[in-house]
C-alpha cells in the first residue's frame, strides 16, 4: 500500500456528497480555483483579507525551534466536526509544549463558502482547513462522480480503508499537484450514513415502485435513485419539509442529524436503515506550508488529528443510535438494515449506473474499490 510519508497523506460525496443534509460539504456546481493571477487575486479577496489580520507563521520560521503560529479555519458544517478542530487544536499546543500554537477560525468566521474558503487554502490565506470532498471533487472529478453511487461502501470501515489505500495515496498526490494542497488520509472524520425515509415500509426494491422520492440535485444521485424505479425530484434542502408535507415527494434520504434537524420525522412515518452512503471530513494542510515543518512538528500534528478525528468519530456513532431512539419514540417505525434486502437496491443501480457512465468513471475503479471490502 502506498502511503504518504511522516503520516500525514492527502475524500467524495459523497458524492458523496454532494450530499450532505440536504446538500454535501461539497458544492455541486462549484468551479475549481483559476490559476490566473487575475483570478487568484479575485478569487477569495474577502477571506483573505480577514485572515490576514492575524500573524500566521512564515515559511521560514517554521522550523527554526522558534513558536509556529498558524490558522486553523473550519465552516459551520456540525457541531461536532467544530468540536473535534478545538480539541485537535488544544492537543496540537499540548503536545509540542506550546510551540505550535494554532489560531482557529471555525463556525464560519472567515465564511461558510467551501469554494472561497478552499481557495483560500490553496493560495496560502491559512495554513488548515476542515472541510468534505470540495477539493476533491476539483482534483478529481472522475473518481468523486463514482462516489455519488448509492452503496458503492460496504460501511464505515470500507471507505476508510479506500483513503488509506494506494487509491487514496495516489488521489491524495493529485490534489497536492493540481491546487498545492495536502490531505491527511491517515485519519478521517466520519459523517453518519445516509438513510431511506418514507410513508411505507420498504423492503426491497421493488417497493421503489411508484415512491415519489425527494434527492438533492446531484446527478449521480438523482441517477442511483432512478435505476431503483422511484419517481425522483430534486427539491431544495430547505422546502423539503414542506414538499412532503403537501405530498409533493413522499420519501426521501438524508443523514440521521438532518432528519432530526429538520423535523422529517413529523412528516415521515418510516426509516429505513439502508446506510446506503458513507461521507467525510478531511483536515487539508496548505502543502508549502507543511513543507516547512519538521518531521517531529508533521508527526505532532498527525497523532493529534488521529486523536481528534477517533474521538469525532464515536461521537457521531454515538449520537445516531440516540436519533434512532428518539425517532421510535415519536412515532416512527425503523425497518433495521437486515431486514432489507440490500442485495435487490444493489443489483439494479451498481449494473445501471456501471453502463451508463462507464466513459466518466476511472477504469476498473469500481471493481478497485470492492476488493477492499472485508
Amino acid at each position: 500500500m502506498k502511503k504518504q510519508t511522516a503520516a500525514l497523506g492527502l475524500s467524495l460525496m459523497l458524492a458523496v456528497s454532494g450530499i450532505l443534509g440536504g446538500c454535501s460539504g461539497s458544492s455541486e456546481n462549484a468551479k475549481a480555483p483559476e490559476t490566473s493571477a487575475e483570478a487568484k487575486q479575485e478569487a477569495g479577496e474577502q477571506n483573505a483579507s480577514e485572515a490576514k489580520q492575524g500573524e500566521s507563521s512564515k515559511p521560514e520560521d517554521a522550523g527554526s525551534g522558534e513558536v509556529v503560529t498558524f490558522k486553523m479555519v473550519g465552516n459551520n458544517s456540525s457541531a461536532l466536526s467544530t468540536e473535534a478542530a478545538k480539541k485537535i487544536a488544544a492537543l496540537i499546543e499540548e503536545k509540542s509544549g506550546g510551540s505550535l500554537k494554532p489560531e482557529l477560525y471555525l463556525e464560519g468566521q472567515l465564511g461558510d463558502n467551501d469554494e472561497d474558503l478552499c481557495t483560500g487554502l490553496s493560495e496560502g490565506n491559512y495554513e488548515m482547513l476542515l472541510n468534505a470532498e470540495m477539493l476533491f471533487n476539483w482534483a478529481v472529478p472522475d473518481w468523486m462522480e463514482l462516489f455519488n453511487m448509492a452503496f458503492i461502501f460496504e460501511d464505515q470501515a470500507h471507505l476508510q480503508k479506500f483513503w488509506q489505500s494506494e487509491m487514496g495515496a495516489d488521489l491524495s498526490d493529485k490534489l497536492i499537484e493540481k491546487y498545492g494542497v495536502r490531505a491527511y488520509i491517515d485519519a478521517i472524520a466520519l459523517r453518519g450514513p445516509r438513510y431511506l425515509t418514507a410513508n411505507k415500509e420498504i423492503k426491497s426494491v421493488d417497493d421503489m415502485q411508484g415512491v415519489k422520492l425527494r434527492t438533492p440535485n446531484n446527478p449521480g444521485v438523482i441517477a442511483s435513485w432512478q435505476a431503483t424505479g422511484a419517481n425522483v425530484t430534486p427539491v431544495a434542502w430547505g422546502e423539503l419539509f414542506g414538499a412532503l408535507q403537501s405530498g409533493i415527494v413522499n420519501a426521501q434520504e438524508n443523514p440521521l442529524a438532518n432528519i432530526d434537524q429538520a423535523g422529517l420525522f413529523q412528516v415521515q412515518t418510516h426509516l429505513m436503515q439502508t446506510e446506503h452512503q458513507y461521507t467525510n471530513y478531511f483536515m487539508y494542510f496548505n502543502d508549502a506550508w507543511y513543507q516547512t515543518l519538521t518531521p517531529d512538528q508533521q508527526k505532532i500534528i498527525g497523532e493529534a488529528i488521529d486523536e481528534g478525528f477517533a474521538w469525532h468519530n464515536e461521537q457521531v456513532n454515538a449520537e445516531d443510535e440516540k436519533f434512532l431512539d428518539s425517532f421510535t419514540e415519536k412515532g416512527m417505525t425503523l425497518i433495521p438494515k437486515d431486514q432489507i434486502d440490500i442485495q435487490s437496491f444493489k443489483d439494479k443501480i451498481i449494473p445501471t449506473l456501471l453502463e451508463e457512465n462507464k466513459d466518466l468513471y476511472p477504469e476498473g475503479a469500481y471493481d478497485k474499490i470492492q476488493a477492499l471490502k472485508d
